[in-house]
């Protein structure tokens, strides 16, 4: 079998700068809606773009989150998922587009998409390094403090300039 590696380096750097990016998220979830919006918009968005090229070019490489994952998820990933890679991937690959054009939608679109990436971020949390743990969770906690902006019955998200993208005050 193929080893999908990257560098060390690398992944260190990645590890720590995601969940550097986490905290952010967290930090700016209440104060700069939009800004944290657009985030997990382009998370979500090159997420499901990574996982739709891999799981078509190179499938075997999830084999790899098999390493670092905990042993539940070891056994289904060395086991029933090995022959379901690509439909399962793709799967993911579309909710995660679904939750990341929830980030434009309004009022409960994007309560419901929050949940989503809540659940989601938690659900791979297990896989952890290759997940970059605890960045999921860390990502889960800033989707929550995300919903919790949502006014049922405001006006919703409709900036249209960059002037309306970097207001603090922010909130739909």
């Amino acid at each position: 079998m193929e080893t999908f590696e990257i560098s060390s380096s690398f992944s260190w750097a990645a590890y720590l700068i995601s969940n550097a990016f986490a905290v952010t998220l967290i930090g700016t979830s209440k104060k700069h809606v939009r800004f944290t919006r657009h985030m997990f918009l382009l998370v979500f968005a090159a997420a499901a773009a990574a996982n739709t090229y891999i799981a078509i070019d190179a499938p075997w490489a999830y084999q790899d989150y098999a390493d670092t994952a905990i042993p539940a998820y070891k056994k289904f990933i060395l086991g029933a998922f090995e022959p379901i890679i690509t439909p399962m991937v793709l799967t993911i690959a579309f909710c995660q587009l679904l939750i990341a054009s929830s980030m434009l939608g309004k009022r409960q679109l994007l309560r419901t998409g929050c949940w989503a990436g809540i659940v989601f971020c938690i659900s791979i949390a297990p896989l952890g390094l290759y997940a970059a743990f605890p960045a999921t969770l860390l990502l889960a906690v800033a989707l929550f403090r995300l919903q919790q902006t949502v006014k049922i019955g405001e006006k919703a998200f409709t900036q249209t300039s960059f002037k309306d993208f970097t207001k603090t005050n922010s909130h739909v």
